[in-house]
């Protein structure tokens, strides 16, 4: 009977207690939780886009980064570093800049995005861009307009714009780009980039220098096409995006609008 008694007490005691958390080491004393180790596992998984996958090993060698980790930290608070006012700054920075991104992802959270809002926002700009035009441009940068003229003589002679751009270009990426300015809307451009280009047709090069506070460009047009938007579901996810971010700079204005501000 005595033992039986006994053997409930433990038994009552067992359930009563909490289940210890699994550790996977303990460093100088100090316990590494296993789920540590399980969220580093599912972190790298997920940021490898399926590359990496739960494993012994992969395991083993976050595990060890983890014991790293701890001994590195245990020497630093051993040192009293953490005690020290440039990293009680930086602490304080880092704590407000979290706090300021938990409060956008709250905003966004308690005013989601809707798939209306994004079909509404891709159809206004689609409406902005039908009939423009867009241009595909090279360019070659010199350091005055003397230099440009002379590069526009050399092209009306027969000289290579590929070979102009590399050789006299002062843009240090014209080399790796051939002066590659990309695809630009010509009615989002700045009005005077936008004349320059437009006088231009497809293979033409400029007649005359076009100056900008980088120096002198002579351009030359690649292709012109009437200006579309992707389709919506390549742009769905960049649309909300800038939706999300349009309505965190709404709530923060009415924030400051409400604010006592002296």
């Amino acid at each position: 009977m005595k033992h039986s008694r006994i053997a409930a007490l433990l038994l009552a005691a067992s359930i009563a207690m909490p289940a210890m958390a699994e550790s996977i080491a303990v460093v100088n004393g100090a316990a590494i939780d296993k789920t540590e180790l399980d969220n580093a596992v599912a972190n790298v998984v997920q940021s490898s886009g399926g590359k990496m996958q739960d494993s012994p090993q992969l395991r083993e060698q976050l595990k060890n980064s983890l014991i790293t980790r701890a001994v590195i930290l245990q020497e630093a608070a051993r040192r009293g570093l953490d005690k020290q006012p440039q990293f009680t700054q930086r602490l304080d920075e880092f704590r407000a800049e979290l706090l300021r991104d938990s409060l956008f992802a709250d905003m966004v959270k308690q005013t989601p995005v809707t798939d209306a809002q994004i079909k509404a926002f891709y159809d206004q700009s689609a409406a902005k861009l039908a009939g423009t035009k867009e241009v595909h441009a090279r360019q070659i940068t010199l350091a005055s307009q003397a230099d440009a003229e002379k590069v526009i003589a050399q092209l009306k002679k027969g000289g290579k714009f590929d070979e102009l751009v590399k050789a006299r270009s002062i843009d240090p990426n014209a080399k790796q780009t051939g002066g590659d300015m990309g695809w630009g809307n010509l009615s989002r451009m700045e009005p005077k980039l936008a004349e320059a280009l437009k006088a231009l047709g497809k293979g033409q090069v400029s007649a005359k220098p076009f100056q900008s506070p980088l120096g002198w460009h002579v351009f030359k047009v690649e292709e012109i096409r009437d200006a579309k938007l992707p389709p919506l579901d390549e742009v769905k996810a960049q649309i909300g995006r800038q939706l999300q971010e349009e309505t965190v700079a709404k709530a923060v204005e009415e924030l400051r609008a409400k604010a006592k501000i002296q």
